[in-house]
């Protein structure tokens, strides 16, 4: 139950995002028409797993609670798990601000393969350890690889020109 609704905050967030970023846009409207339009389907599946999940309203007020108790007090005695899931995402949001911000700059590609391998590394639930760092590291270059072959190749789309690839 805890995946399902850190999938579905996590898709709220990103959503909004997309949509905020991609709706007030003057030059090239036209092609911003399909990632908005994947935006307002993650954002209507979001909801609904949110809804599905029946605790909508349990989760906010859990958050609601946690935010006044972080105002004011002590938050969760120092065990993670106690936590609400929202505090779980931070690292997540932080990634995909960093990601956003740097895609420019540093490059597409190579920002998405360490975002990637961030997010796993950051959300393992066991340490990172040589072997399976290595393992995250090969994982995050095949899901670049295949981000490069849909973009560039198949859909032989424009990347921002940045320092890297």
């Amino acid at each position: 139950m805890l995946a399902k609704r850190l999938t579905a905050v996590g898709g709220l967030f990103l959503a909004v995002i997309l949509l905020m970023l991609g709706t007030d846009v003057e030059y090239g409207a036209g092609a911003y028409f399909f990632p908005n339009l994947l935006a307002y389907f993650l954002f209507f599946f979001a909801v609904v797993l949110l809804m599905t999940e029946g605790e909508l309203l349990s989760w906010l007020k859990q958050a609601t609670d946690f935010m006044w108790r972080w105002m004011f007090g002590i938050v969760g005695e120092g065990n993670p798990a106690r936590w609400p899931d929202i505090v779980r995402l931070i690292p997540m949001f932080s990634i995909i601000f960093a990601y956003l911000y740097l895609a420019d700059i540093v490059g597409l590609y190579t920002t998405s393969f360490l975002a990637f391998l961030l997010i796993i590394v950051v959300y393992t639930p066991h340490r990172p350890r040589s072997k399976t760092l290595v393992k995250s590291m090969i994982i995050s270059a095949l899901f670049t690889s295949v981000i490069y072959l849909i973009f560039s190749v198949l859909l032989q789309l424009q990347t921002p020109a940045a320092l890297f690839l």
